[in-house]
């Protein structure tokens, strides 16, 4: 049971919650496109996206709990792909973008199933926002708004850039749109491997305290290797399209880097280095890229 201002909800009501400020934050998002008709598309986006974000970050308040944002990662890309085709009268036959659609498509679904199937509920939020607020006192929320919803929305929204060039050109279909789309899907596969092993791991209190099968025994982040290759992927499939003009288009994806790299990984090595055994695995296995293990 979960507990909001004193009353007590359960799995299926948390669940609903969740849905309810979702549908809320499309809404909103919706009202913002209309409103700013004439903007260039992406500002267009940007906004309503920003606007989304804002009515998120609000749910996150009225229930206490940033882990309200935590689905937002991987429901906006589909929602942003839904819109493209909208604007563009859901007849789309170019195969670049139903390759890119693919991709985009099954990522989001599998990523958002997999916090659904593991999202404890309303009851729980996620150790690295408790720290912040510990941390932060009073200005929690301000820090937790710009930290927590705002900064993680941004770098989505710069990862989703590549969708430009990819449903505006004309470009003939290229060996890279291949390359990009094969990237992207093999990096979903590592991903969707990486968190069942981990999930299947931590079921049997028999296997210890640090993960070391499967894809774990060669890295030590290998979800997060995934996510930033799936990035990876679908830059490449935009910047085949014009190699010069679309380079740009692989800030979402340095961005996706720089996160993992030095602020998503260096705070959970931080939390694991007191577990028995973390140190030797830690000298043994690769940080984020599958490698063979050190003797």
């Amino acid at each position: 049971m979960s507990e909001i201002n004193g009353v007590r909800y359960g799995f299926v009501t948390d669940r609903l919650l969740v849905v309810i400020a979702y549908v809320g934050a499309l809404g909103g998002a919706w009202v913002s496109l209309n409103y700013s008709e004439g903007m260039d598309l992406w500002l267009r986006i940007g906004i309503a996206d920003f606007v989304a974000t804002v009515i998120i970050f609000l749910s996150s308040v009225i229930t206490k709990n940033s882990s309200m944002y935590d689905p937002y990662w991987s429901v906006i890309p589909i929602i942003i792909l839904g819109y493209l085709f909208f604007i563009n009268g859901m007849t789309i036959n170019n195969p670049r973008v139903i390759l890119a659609s693919i991709v985009v498509m099954y990522w989001g679904i599998r990523l958002t199933n997999n916090w659904l199937i593991t999202w404890p509920g309303l009851n729980h939020e996620d150790w690295r926002y408790k720290k912040l607020a510990n941390d932060t006192g009073t200005f929690y929320w301000p820090v937790s708004f710009l930290g927590i919803h705002l900064f993680p929305t941004i770098l989505v929204f710069l990862g989703c850039l590549a969708l430009l060039p990819i449903f505006s050109s004309d470009a003939a279909f290229a060996w890279t749109d291949v390359v990009g789309f094969l990237i992207s899907l093999i990096a979903i596969e590592i991903e969707r491997r990486a968190d069942n092993q981990l999930r299947e791991f931590k079921v049997n209190p028999a296997n210890g305290k640090v993960c070391n099968v499967g894809l774990w025994k060669y890295s030590r982040h290998p979800n997060y290797f995934g996510e930033i290759t799936f990035w990876g992927g679908l830059f490449i499939i935009a910047y085949g399209i014009d190699p010069v003009e679309n380079l740009i288009y692989g800030i979402g994806f340095l961005a996706m880097v720089l996160l993992f790299v030095f602020v998503s990984i260096p705070l959970m090595e931080k939390r694991q280095i007191h577990k028995p055994g973390y140190a030797v695995y830690r000298e043994q296995v690769s940080m984020l890229i599958p490698w063979f293990r050190k003797k």
